[in-house]
């Protein structure tokens, strides 16, 4: 059971981000709902799956790693919490809400990304430190690849209303 949650759980981690990914970049709004929604039930899927993994094992585990996971489901609640927010900004269907979109799943990315590095680190034995300065750095690149994208849109919706 353990190892089915947790194969589910990376799984839909990892498809959350591609399509996050791919809804920030994307320009129709109408698409960018479609995908936000996908976005949201992976999370969902993410957070339920995540939570089965920790339960089949819970009294296994030592206090402080018990603690730790229980930090790990109030950020995917939140993470949710910020994707749900995304999708009723899209909902509306306004392009000049983009750079609140890109906020909500950027922050959304970033942990992800985050998540990802960390685990990396931790399953190859680095050393407390190295994990340290790889999530540290891991956030850095996901803050300027996030600020990068809404310069970008910022540039775009500028072009947009001189053209008009």
């Amino acid at each position: 059971m353990h190892t089915i949650a947790i194969v589910v759980h990376a799984t839909s981690a990892i498809a959350a981000f591609i399509i996050g990914v791919v809804l920030i970049l994307q320009r129709n709004v109408l698409r960018q709902l479609q995908l936000g929604r996908a976005f949201l039930v992976l999370l969902i899927l993410m957070e339920v799956f995540l939570v089965i993994a920790i339960l089949s094992h819970v009294t296994s585990l030592s206090t402080i790693t018990q603690i730790i996971f229980g930090g790990l489901v109030i950020l995917g609640l939140y993470m949710i919490w910020r994707a749900v927010q995304a999708v009723t900004i899209l909902t509306k269907q306004h392009q000049e809400d983009q750079l609140k979109v890109i906020d909500h799943v950027g922050f959304v990315l970033i942990s992800l990304f985050d998540g990802f590095a960390i685990v990396s680190a931790l399953d190859l034995q680095a050393p407390g430190w190295l994990v340290a300065v790889i999530a540290v750095g891991a956030v850095g690149i996901g803050i300027y690849g996030i600020n990068l994208r809404k310069k970008t849109l910022k540039m775009q919706m500028i072009q947009n209303s001189s053209s008009r």
